[in-house]
């Protein structure tokens, strides 16, 4: 951070090479380190984030705090805001040293051998892999003279509290909007100015890198926020941090995930729609779904990364059908979280193309009993039909209606028909056919003892017992003949 005077550029030491990305919109001007090769702003993962606090103890400040106490009121201010991690100041005693594992904060007349610029008064250096930041250190010009105060800038004395508030930012992932072209009001401009606290730029900057506290309102599938979109392109955003992933929930992108969150959108006609993910603050995985339950869905589409590794945001489009509601999940790759932004573009289909009125619906059915599908379209004749079976043609199937006989479990899986004419094709959602097998009849069990049971078949035992009474009843009949 520089003096109000100040025209000299800050020191930065980086693994990674770092650019400074404005990725603010509807007047927000925050900006951010980031990764050159995915786009994507380094940041930490979530959690907590320790600090070693080692400014000193030893001298009351003008606030009644010491610097210690006064750096760690900073860290508290960012946690208020932030919901992924939480900054954990610890202060201790001792002097700071350069990639030893540890976040420490210290005065040094130099930043481990490099020289301050002439108007510097701190420096935040970081260390990364990939997105992820692992270590970062704030190391504060021990030639200054350091209070802590609130209010206006006192000439010649900084504000450790302020100044901590600063660096701490850039600790966390943001860099400086005035050095990006953007004039806004923020603690993380580059000069030292009367912001002492954190300006709601400040606060969607980093809410942004690791969203608000809570959990989202649309955490659950039940609770999926609704889109309306008849034409055209439309761009939601939200977050996911602090989101879970519900039982029985498919995998997004084929990645576990296990931070989603849920909209969704019902088609006012046939058309293409497109979904991305671009402009997001994490690595997203997404995922689109036809069904009633989260642990019952028919997957439409689903994707990782535009460009695998590179871009890693995701994009995917699919045929929607007339008054189909959609779900889509947007969660993170290994549980990444972060500020979204969701774009739907859709493109109805054109007059000529059929129009799929009502698709087929999913079927359960016995084993050895009969399966039906079936599709209404409409367009300009004539309408062909080809029906298909994971994915498959079945040879044959070219009505608007497809029937199986004899059912058994070969026949379980995912149904599709496809109806064109001479303007084009759409194909429907996908129908899943479910094969039950009927329970084996109880067993027949011989008459016991006990009152009151009756209606079964009379055991051999009885039936033995009762030609013995005959001949004996015989054999008396006889005698008294005799």
């Amino acid at each position: 951070m520089k003096t109000p005077t100040s025209s000299g550029k800050r020191l930065r030491f980086a693994t990674l090479a770092a650019l400074l990305l404005s990725l603010g919109g509807g007047g927000w001007a925050f900006v951010f380190l980031i990764n050159s090769n995915t786009g994507l702003p380094i940041k930490w993962p979530a959690g907590g984030v320790p600090i070693h606090i080692m400014l000193g103890t030893d001298r009351e400040l003008s606030d009644g705090s010491t610097f210690n106490a006064s750096a760690a009121v900073a860290a508290e201010m960012w946690n208020e805001v932030l919901g992924s991690v939480r900054l954990m100041p610890i202060q201790t005693a001792g002097s700071s040293a350069q990639n030893n594992g540890r976040n420490e904060l210290a005065f040094a007349s130099t930043v481990y051998g490099q020289q301050f610029g002439e108007n510097t008064v701190a420096v935040a250096t970081g260390f990364s892999q990939g997105n992820e930041r692992i270590e970062s250190d704030i190391i504060f010009n021990s030639a200054r003279t350091w209070d802590s105060y609130r209010g206006f800038v006192r000439p010649g004395i900084n504000d450790i509290r302020r100044v901590t508030l600063h660096e701490l930012g850039h600790l966390l992932g943001l860099d400086h909007p005035d050095e990006a072209g953007q004039s806004v009001t923020a603690v993380m401009n580059s000069r030292i100015s009367g912001v002492d606290w954190l300006a709601p730029d400040d606060i969607e900057g980093g809410q942004s890198l690791y969203g608000p506290p809570g959990i989202p309102a649309n955490d659950q599938f039940a609770n999926a926020t609704p889109v309306t979109l008849s034409e055209g392109r439309l761009t939601v955003t939200g977050h996911n941090t602090n989101a879970t992933k519900e039982a029985g929930e498919p995998n997004h992108g084929e990645n576990p995930g296990g931070s989603s969150v849920w909209w969704r959108w019902t088609a006012p006609a046939q058309g293409t729609m497109a979904l991305e993910t671009r402009g997001s603050y994490y690595d997203t995985t997404l995922g689109v779904y036809i069904g009633n339950s989260v642990s019952a869905l028919t997957t439409i589409a689903t994707n990782d990364d535009i460009n695998p590794g590179i871009i890693q945001a995701s994009s995917l489009s699919f045929t929607a059908i007339r008054n189909t509601t959609y779900h889509i999940a947007v969660d993170g790759w290994d549980r990444d979280t972060g500020g979204i932004t969701l774009a739907f573009n859709f493109t109805p289909a054109t007059a000529a193309v059929p129009v799929i009125l009502s698709p087929p619906a999913s079927v359960v059915a016995p084993q050895g009993g009969t399966a039906t599908f079936a599709v209404t379209a409409e367009g300009a004749g004539p309408l062909s039909y080809q029906w298909s079976f994971n994915g498959t043609a079945i040879n044959g199937a070219t009505n608007a209606v497809y029937t199986i006989n004899g059912v058994s479990s070969a026949n379980a899986g995912q149904y599709r028909v496809t109806v064109s004419n001479a303007a084009g094709s759409v194909t429907s959602n996908p129908a899943t056919l479910t094969v039950t097998t009927p329970a084996p009849p109880p067993p027949v069990t011989g008459g016991g003892g006990g009152g009151g049971g009756g209606g079964g078949s009379p055991s051999a035992w009885f039936l033995g017992a009762l030609l013995v009474l005959t001949l004996v009843r015989l054999r008396q009949l006889r005698a008294r003949r005799a």
